[in-house]
């Protein structure tokens, strides 16, 4: 019987490091609430935030807004205890900017788009759960 040795350190971190890569799930719900409307408002869907992935550890988020009349809005990040993360003022009426947040590791990002035209705002919640799956399989060899 031929017997092979493997060097279970080696083993474990190359199992470990497939294991990350393969099977990292990282589920983000965003939940859009369009607060404040008002009738004769732009409507419930003018703003979206997308989800680009994480390289590099650092989220990259996608905010696209048609704001059709170019009326001064903000967009505002913030985490689940209400830190301002990002502030910002704009005027496009195609806005569409990808956001980079590095160093945060906040389990609920709201972005909060406000149009200062007709009072209007949408929130959007993120919400991340990571999980690390380790599948370990034995196999008996003839």
């Amino acid at each position: 019987m031929k017997m092979q040795t493997i060097n279970t350190k080696t083993k474990r971190f190359l199992n470990v490091a497939f294991v990350s890569a393969i099977l990292l799930v990282t589920s983000l719900t965003t939940r859009a609430d369009a607060g404040h409307q008002q009738p004769g408002g732009e409507g419930d869907k003018t703003a979206e935030v997308k989800y680009l992935g994480a390289p590099d550890g650092e989220r990259l988020f996608n905010v696209i807004y048609d704001n059709n009349t170019g009326a001064r809005f903000s967009v505002k990040v913030q985490d689940a205890e209400g830190t301002l993360i990002f502030q910002g003022s704009f005027t496009d009426k195609k806005f569409d900017k990808k956001f980079k947040l590095e160093g945060t590791d906040a389990d609920k990002l709201v972005f909060t788009i406000t149009n200062y035209g007709d009072n209007t705002s949408q929130v959007f919640e993120v919400n991340t759960n990571t999980r690390l799956v380790e599948d370990v399989e034995v196999k008996e060899l003839n």
